[in-house]
């Protein structure tokens, strides 16, 4: 109640201030209108993102009594309730994701939440290096560059739909895959005795069980290595580059990293992708839930249940 009231009696006392700023600016304009131009284009406050997550409203219990005839049909201990939903896809999450699907592009807080995940951008609290001036806000992430709500769709709209979605394979995001030139193995046949290489004693017994009499093996003098020789009629295989037929996937938006949620870098480094991703969408369903602390959750029940 005392917030309620405090903000109440600040909504009000901002109201009369830009009634007696417009008053006064309506006057100004009739005498100096290229001056109050001036003044307002000085004045001018770009508008903010305002970030929202969207629930489906919950009716009340006078609004379903049509379904009282269902009453003590189940048993309500037993029933799932999902409070909160969490994604991680090849459009962020489940917000963007929407955006794309339902409006085509995104609007302003989906660029700016997209561009975040992307390492695009960053959030900055301190002193610019450029300006040496206190800054609260987005910066780009390469030139640290002061990027205002506002700019981001326009600057980075762009490459964010190039990279995100169903799209082309982009080898850094597949260990280097390039579909373009798919690495498979062709068997070619020696037409003459190859000159003798070493291996160690198990790669030389490996060679000699695959391929019988078409090899020859033996010791090496000197040291501990092996020698190894193909004979003709071996059977090897070389490496060629072939395009696949399959060029596009579902990958996640370019530069997607689980650092930018906060998990630790030796936990990226020990766990698999999948891991990490099952993290991210985790502790995102648990924040749309109101849940911002896991642990709350053991008081309620024990981590075996």
């Amino acid at each position: 109640k005392i917030v309620a009231g405090e903000r109440s009696r600040i909504e009000r006392k901002s109201k009369i201030l830009r009634k007696c700023l417009q008053s006064t600016a309506n006057d100004l304009s009739a005498l100096q209108q290229h001056h109050v131009y001036a003044i307002q284009l000085d004045h001018y406050m770009s508008p903010l993102a305002n970030h929202q997550s969207q629930f489906p409203e919950a009716k009340s219990y006078g609004d379903l009594q049509h379904l009282r005839h269902l009453q003590g049909m189940v048993n309500l201990d037993k029933v799932v309730v999902v409070t909160g939903y969490g994604e991680v896809g090849p459009h962020g999450n489940a917000e963007t994701r929407w955006e794309i699907e339902a409006f085509g592009e995104l609007t302003m807080e989906g660029c700016i939440e997209l561009a975040w995940i992307m390492g695009l951008i960053k959030h900055h609290n301190g002193l610019l290096t450029i300006t040496k001036q206190h800054y609260i806000g987005w910066v780009d992430a390469k030139s640290n560059e002061p990027v205002k709500d506002i700019e981001v769709k326009p600057r980075y709209h762009e490459y964010i739909m190039a990279h995100t979605g169903i799209r082309l394979m982009e080898p850094e995001l597949t260990g280097g895959y390039d579909p373009t030139k798919k690495s498979v193995l062709r068997e070619v046949l020696i037409e003459h005795d190859m000159e003798p290489f070493e291996a160690s004693a198990d790669e030389a017994a490996a060679f000699k069980q695959s391929n019988g009499n078409k090899v020859d093996i033996w010791e090496c003098a000197n040291s501990a290595s092996w020698s190894v020789r193909f004979l003709k009629g071996a059977l090897i295989r070389v490496p060629m580059a072939v395009a696949a037929d399959r060029l596009v996937a579902a990958l996640l938006p370019t530069g997607w990293n689980a650092a930018c949620f906060g998990i630790p870098d030796d936990v990226i480094r020990q766990v698999d992708p999948v891991t990490l991703y099952t993290l991210v969408a985790t502790v995102e369903a648990l924040v749309r839930s109101g849940i911002t602390d896991p642990y709350e959750l053991y008081q309620h029940f024990h981590v075996s249940e």
